[in-house]
C-alpha cells in the first residue's frame, strides 16, 4: 500500500506539469502538442509505480524491463481508449477506469494462475478502478458540498488537485485491497 501511494503521489505531481505545463489548459479536444503532452506525463506517472511495485514484487514474481515497458504501453493506450469513449454521456471517467486496470496488474498478470485464484486475481485487477472512482466520488462530493468551482481542464491548480486526490485515493485504498489479494496468491503459490 505505502509503495502505490508513493508510487500515484509522485507520479501524478508530475503528471499536470508534464501534460498541461508544455502546452497549456484544453478543453475536451485536445491537439496533438497536447495529446503527445499528455502521454508522457502518463508514461512518467506509469513509469514511476511500476518501478516502485517492482522492487517490492521481486523477491516472489520476476519483473522484466520489457514488462514494465509493456505495461506503460498498455496503461497510456487504455486511458486513451477510455478518454475516447462516451458510453454514458457525463458519466464516468472512463480513461480512469480502463488505465487503471493496468496499474494495479500490470507487472503481474502473466505470472499468477487465474484458474487458480480466480476471487482474488480478479478483485486485484478490479481494485484501482474501483479505487480510483472512490477517489473521484469523494472529491466530487466535497466540491459540491462546499460548492467549489473546479475546472480540471482549465486550471492547472485544479487538475493537479484532482489527479493528486484520486491517486492517493487509489493508492491507499486499491493498493490495500490488491496488495492482500496478491499476498494471498504468492502465499498459495509458494507455501
Amino acid at each position: 500500500m505505502l509503495v502505490n501511494t508513493l508510487g500515484f503521489l509522485i507520479g501524478y505531481l508530475l503528471y499536470t506539469p508534464i501534460g498541461h505545463g508544455f502546452t497549456g489548459n484544453h478543453g475536451r479536444e485536445m491537439n496533438t502538442e497536447q495529446i503527445f503532452a499528455h502521454s508522457v506525463g502518463l508514461a512518467v506517472v506509469a513509469l514511476i509505480l511500476f518501478l516502485l511495485q517492482k522492487k517490492v514484487l521481486n523477491p516472489y514474481i520476476k519483473v522484466g524491463t520489457i514488462k514494465i515497458l509493456l505495461a506503460v504501453a498498455a496503461f497510456t493506450g487504455l486511458f486513451w481508449f477510455g478518454y475516447y469513449q462516451n458510453i454514458i454521456p457525463d458519466g464516468p471517467d472512463y480513461d480512469i477506469l480502463f488505465g487503471f486496470l493496468v496499474l494495479g496488474s500490470g507487472l503481474w498478470i502473466t505470472d499468477l494462475s487465474f484458474s487458480q485464484n480466480k476471487i482474488p486475481w480478479l478483485v486485484a485487477v478490479l481494485s484501482f478502478p474501483f479505487a480510483s472512482f472512490i477517489g473521484e466520488l469523494i472529491l466530487f462530493l466535497i466540491v459540491i458540498n462546499f460548492e467549489l468551482d473546479m475546472d480540471v481542464q482549465q486550471s492547472m491548480l485544479d487538475h493537479t488537485i484532482f489527479w493528486v486526490s484520486v491517486g492517493l485515493v487509489t493508492g491507499i485504498l486499491g493498493g490495500w485491497i490488491s496488495g492482500t489479494m496478491l499476498y494471498k496468491m504468492i502465499d498459495k503459490r509458494h507455501p
